[in-house]
């Protein structure tokens, strides 16, 4: 059996989490894949998108505001990350549970979407920078093949070209066919394995 959206969803919640719990206090300042951002930073854009997936998928305004590709105007992430997290990824998970959240269209800064795509862009999303948060910190993220090339698949339907990426993807980087799903995955959204 294929991988589906909601369970995509959720195991990539899970694996970001796992990678959450093994940042270290001394490593919040660190740098990260992501060359303007931080570990603190990186990890509150990804609480807070978290936290925009729970408003969007609810029809309601986020508890905590963070533009897509951004970052809250407040610390999310505060003295205990991985309870900022689990706190965030439980709540945008309820939402995305709710009878219909994935089969309705939801109004978002880009317009209305279907819940699939906006589950499919949210998992993107906290894959990638669960990998950012692991490589950041010395860890590596328990992906497996099938979910990093069911995020891969989604990601080549959906951010094929510059236009599409804005300018907070670079570019894919070239990469062995062979290569791990994961690399792939991370190499497509412009960061070398």
């Amino acid at each position: 059996m294929g991988v589906e959206i909601f369970g995509a969803f959720d195991r990539v919640v899970g694996a970001t989490g796992d990678v959450v719990k093994g940042i270290g206090v001394g490593q919040l300042e660190g740098r990260t894949p992501c060359s303007e951002w931080s570990v603190r930073e990186l990890l509150n854009h990804v609480i807070g998108t978290l936290w925009l997936a729970e408003g969007l998928f609810g029809d309601s305004p986020p508890r905590h505001v963070t533009p897509p590709g951004g970052l809250p105007p407040t610390d999310l992430v505060g003295g205990d990350p991985s309870a900022a997290y689990a706190e965030a990824a439980a709540a945008a998970l309820a939402a995305v549970r709710r009878p219909g959240a994935l089969t309705s269209a939801h109004p978002t800064p880009f317009g209305d979407m279907p819940g699939s795509v906006l589950a499919g862009f949210t998992t993107v999303d906290v894959a990638t920078h669960g990998w950012d948060l692991a490589t950041a910190t010395g860890q590596h993220i328990e992906l497996g093949d099938d979910l990093a090339a069911y995020t891969l698949a989604f990601a080549r339907q959906t951010l094929p070209d510059a236009a599409s990426r804005g300018d907070r993807i670079g570019p894919a980087v070239p990469i062995s066919d062979d290569a791990p799903a994961v690399d792939r995955l991370v190499a497509y959204l412009g960061r070398q394995p």
